[in-house]
């Protein structure tokens, strides 16, 4: 089984910036299984290619150029350019220390009803290594008109910044820890 390192080498179209932002923040201890502050095994909410294009374009090129003039060149160059720390705070929002998670492992909740507040009942305030704090929790869908018969998922919600998101792929296991990748929507530094 690959480290979580060397899984998302495998997959560029998706984890390609990832792992240069990886290199950037001095982070390869961590996905490589050889960190004690964070690891050996954790849980990391997987920031896609999409994500990272969305925030470099946001951050450094909005009105400067148009989207489809981003190329993968670019990307890289800017991911190369970026603050240290910021390249580390943006990954460690991520990553949940030491609990290799599978979607099984969340606890189950509702969303919040309330306009004043985005946490909801059930589910779990975690303390990611960056020191942020994200409530996660899974919720069943209805299937065929059934309540809760369908797909498990996993949401995930910043009370700093009120972002509500999805998994978009759970239980991807690596001998490092356990990824879920975010939508394609998500846009790194969000949380």
């Amino acid at each position: 089984m690959p480290t979580m390192l060397e899984y998302f080498q495998t997959d560029d179209y998706n984890w390609s910036g990832l792992v240069l932002l990886i290199k950037r923040a001095g982070l390869e201890d961590l996905f490589q299984g050889k960190d004690t502050e964070y690891g050996p095994k954790f849980t990391f909410l997987g920031i896609t290619n999409h994500s990272l294009r969305r925030y470099l374009y946001r951050t450094f090129l909005m009105g400067a150029i148009d989207p489809s003039e981003l190329t993968e060149a670019k990307i890289m160059q800017l991911i190369e350019r970026m603050d240290v720390e910021t390249a580390r705070k943006i990954i460690l929002d991520c990553v949940i220390p030491h609990e290799a998670l599978l979607l099984e492992d969340f606890p189950a909740g509702r969303k919040s009803t309330n306009a004043e507040s985005v946490i909801g009942t059930g589910g779990k305030l975690y303390t990611m290594a960056s020191g942020k704090k994200l409530w996660l929790y899974t919720f069943r869908d209805a299937y065929a008109n059934v309540p809760e018969a369908g797909a498990n998922r996993l949401h995930i919600v910043s009370p700093e910044t009120k972002v509500t998101r999805d998994i978009n792929a759970h239980n991807i296991q690596t001998r490092t820890g356990v990824v879920h990748s975010l939508q394609y929507d998500f846009t790194a530094a969000e949380f």
